[in-house]
């Protein structure tokens, strides 16, 4: 049985791992795949968390949250030149 302490030093190790992984993929992965895989992040993260139910009075910060976060991959998109034209 593994004590907390090597628990956490291998979870670290993983950590580590997964973050040099992804910072040597980035630059050469699609913008459109890096959108596609932080969407596939966030449903699974909704999953695992349990029920999406949410206060209604929560919803409209909730929407506000979305607008900003199109706008920044928007952003993002056109600095790196992907930007869908009108």
């Amino acid at each position: 049985m593994m004590t907390i302490k090597e628990w956490a030093a291998e979870y670290r190790l993983i950590n580590e791992t997964e973050w040099e992984d992804r910072r040597q993929r980035l630059p050469q992965e699609p913008v459109g795949q890096s959108v596609r895989a932080y969407f596939d992040l966030a449903r699974l993260a909704q999953t695992l968390s349990g029920s999406a139910d949410e206060p209604a009075e929560l919803w409209p910060s909730r929407m506000a949250y979305y607008r900003e976060l199109v706008g920044r991959w928007q952003r993002l998109a056109e600095r790196q030149g992907h930007a869908r034209q009108p």
